[in-house]
């Protein structure tokens, strides 16, 4: 009887002992120490399973399941590796639903191939010592009947038994770690357990089961009347925008507003080829549009700013450790559902009785008679986009494979819709010039979204990517040297002959070789090509541009461009800005371009104290996608619950501020959906644990940090609540 009971247990150590030494590796390659601060709750789970596959009396077919399941942990140990050095994040459930997009923009830079072999090996190996343990289990001739004896059933009872109580006695005690109604509960472990929404520390908390079983459990978490009830009051008693802080309210009253996210773009795709940090070195050399929005179309022919007609804001310190999907939704939603994707809370479940999105920038506006339009450069069913966003509140929804010409037939087919086969984004932006800017805009006002792609990784040369073509000899020679070819659609050398010793360089092309040829040589290349997609998205900007003017509708449209997320293809902007690969805690590497032109803040800029020094408005308040509706919001003169954003307008004064260097700045707390909490100097991975950014550690900012970061916990805890339990029509946004 014995022998018969410790062959059984045989195959059910060998499962646990090898998902113990695969989370063993997990946590080392991931840098989070051996194993997880849980130990019990995550082992609780792998004996759950052991023995709920221990009941099959088949040993090879035992075998077969565990050996399936331990490749499985294999592969997400590479997964969150990845994830994890390409931009910080973890896997996390909605990424299933996005394995084609993450296939199609894969390339050789994201894998790591020294990892997968030393993974393998290990796998190998795991195999290897099943295999001689189904060996000796076959050996033993143990029948069904024997499997099945009432000794065994008792034992498997009983273990599984163990496995569930503990289980559960485990997350009882997390959860009785802070009372619900608690402020403190968005910092406890509580919190962290039922929304996972920082990964990093939920991963090392709770280990590689238990994080996967906890963003499981969060996707089903229902709440009972009184929780729901009390989400409800949450938002309802929300703080209406008070209007009177702002100096900006409704300057912008009636306008149309054209929303543009620059795909990966980095402040230095405007530069003159000299990386400084951030918004400084700005060139109009390349990128002449975005050039003229920010100091203003005189600024060129009027540098003693005599006769300055300049209408724009400059966010120096705008903010953005996210993934595209994300920055799109905070600037569309004002917030994202954690630990889940859209196509959950607006794709094939949506029910418009429920979860009408009555609090999105497009809900907001065409509720008050805008045409709402969103447009993307790629096709539209990238990220479920054709499930989702008709459903936000946008009346049109068009990607490249929905652009028809005058005809009514398609512009873009076949090849031309296949990933890294792009337009460039002019061409593209003048074919979707009647989606963008819609034929009935004397009608009634318009709001359209754009998403470029132009820029998009990896920055090698691509014949199949229209603005690699056109302008790779025009971003290194410039137009004396070159003459554009109106067959081609490609700036071309005037003389074809010609050798790099006759040619004049441009005054970017010639910095970039100063200061990256000598130390990093194949990034001056990456260079060239990224700046193609730069330049491509500037002849868009001024194609939107020159037709608002040709509608003579400019001096009637708020204009807002904001960048996604820093160039992490190819770690080009780590190499570019001088960070280390591994380096996720970095402000600066994050800073990204946002700008704002409208004619309301030409004027509000002419009432400041010394105008004829105003070029811009220069906003240094540390800032994110968040704050784009309440700041649209703000300048249309559009009240709101500030209760249903994450975000504040930049043009109004905030609860806490610190002295930074002399200078006191507002304390602003950013959610990062790839993992983090941040304000303008501290990062925070796991609320204990704080990493100070140009300033020396100081107890009473991490007391504002906390204080800040507590209300935006708890505004994402009552978000999250709302997203699961489909509670928008209850909830007003007056």
């Amino acid at each position: 009887m014995l022998k018969t009971v410790l062959s059984k247990l045989l195959m059910v150590m060998y499962f646990v002992c090898g998902a113990l030494i695969l989370e063993a590796v997990t946590f080392h390659i991931l840098g989070m120490g051996l194993m997880p601060e849980y130990f019990g709750y995550n082992f609780a789970i792998i004996m759950f399973l052991a023995i709920l596959i221990f009941i099959i009396p088949n040993f090879t077919a035992q075998y077969i399941i565990y050996t399936i399941i331990l490749g499985v942990q294999v592969i997400m140990i590479y997964v969150n590796y990845s994830l994890y050095m390409i931009y910080g994040d973890l896997f996390s459930i909605d990424m299933i639903r996005l394995l084609d997009e993450a296939g199609a923009a894969m390339t050789s830079n994201f894998i790591y191939f020294s990892v997968i072999l030393q993974l393998v090996l290990v796998y190998i190996a795991i195999v290897v010592v099943g295999f001689m343990m189904l060996k000796k289990c076959k050996k033993d001739k143990i029948k069904i009947r024997q499997h099945y004896s009432i000794f065994n059933v008792i034992l498997i009872l009983a273990i599984q038994c163990f496995a569930c109580t503990y289980y559960i006695d485990e997350r009882l005690y997390i959860n009785s770690l802070a009372d619900v109604d608690s402020a403190d509960y968005v910092s406890s472990d509580t919190f962290l357990m039922n929304t996972s929404f920082m990964k990093y520390s939920s991963y090392s908390k709770f280990g590689s089961y238990g994080y996967i079983t906890n963003l499981l459990m969060g996707m089903n978490d229902k709440i009972d009347e009184e929780v729901q009830k009390a989400t409800i009051d949450y938002f309802n008693s929300g703080e209406k925008y008070n209007y009177t802080d702002s100096e900006v309210f409704g300057i912008d009253s009636g306008n149309n507003v054209i929303v543009i996210m620059m795909e990966s773009l980095e402040w230095f795709c405007f530069g003159d080829g000299n990386y400084d940090s951030g918004f400084n070195n700005l060139s109009y050399e390349l990128t002449p549009n975005i050039y003229s929005l920010i100091y203003g179309e005189d600024y060129l022919t009027d540098p003693n700013n005599e006769n300055l007609d300049n209408d724009s804001l400059v966010a120096k310190k705008f903010f953005a450790k996210s993934k595209t999907n994300y920055s799109e939704a905070y600037a569309i939603l004002g917030n994202y559902p954690v630990g889940e994707g859209m196509t959950d809370i607006a794709g094939d479940s949506y029910d418009s009785s429920l979860n009408a999105f009555n609090y999105s920038m497009p809900g907001v506006l065409s509720s008050l008679g805008y045409n709402t339009s969103y447009v993307h450069s790629h096709v539209i069913s990238f990220y479920d986009r054709n499930k989702t966003h008709s459903n936000l509140g946008f009346e049109n929804v068009t990607g490249k494979d929905g652009v028809l010409d005058s005809q009514g037939n398609p512009v873009y087919t076949g090849d031309d819709l296949k990933w890294n086969h792009w337009d460039a984004e002019g061409d593209f932006a003048r074919n979707a010039i009647d989606y963008i800017i819609p034929t009935d805009y004397d009608e009634r006002p318009f709001y359209t979204f754009y998403l470029t792609v132009s820029s998009h990784g990896s920055y090698a040369y691509n014949e199949n990517e229209a603005d690699c073509m056109r302008y790779q000899n025009y971003v290194r020679w410039g137009e004396d040297d070159c003459i554009y070819n109106d067959v081609t659609g490609c700036w071309e050398l005037k003389d074809k002959d010609a050798s790099i010793e006759d040619l004049t360089p441009t005054e970017w092309y010639a910095n970039v070789l100063k200061n990256y040829y000598d130390t990093y040589p194949s990034l001056c290349e990456e260079l060239v090509y990224y700046q193609c997609g730069a330049m491509g998205l500037d002849e868009a900007i001024g194609v939107i541009v020159d037709k608002l003017k040709e509608y003579d509708i400019y001096d009637e449209t708020t204009i807002v461009l904001f960048s996604d997320h820093y160039a992490y293809y190819d770690k080009l902007s780590n190499r570019v800005k001088g960070f280390d690969d591994e380096d996720y805690s970095s402000i600066e590497l994050n800073t990204i371009p946002m700008i704002i032109s409208s004619p309301g803040l030409k004027t509000f800029n002419s009432t400041q104290t010394d105008p004829e020094d105003v070029i811009y408005i220069e906003n240094t308040r540390f800032c994110s996608a968040y704050d784009i509706i309440p700041t649209v919001f703000d300048l249309l003169g559009i009240s709101f619950n500030q209760n249903l954003y994450l975000g504040h307008s930049l043009f109004t004064p905030l609860q806490y501020s610190y002295m930074e260097n002399g200078e006191e700045v507002d304390m602003v707390v950013y959610y990062s959906n790839t993992g983090g909490l941040f304000c303008r100097n501290v990062y925070t991975y796991n609320m204990t644990d704080y990493i100070f950014n140009g300033i020396e550690e100081d107890q009473e900012v991490i007391d504002k940090f906390n204080a800040e970061l507590k209300k935006v916990l708890i505004k994402m805890n009552y978000i999250q609540l709302l997203n699961d339990n489909h509670l928008y029509n209850q909830v007003t946004n007056k």
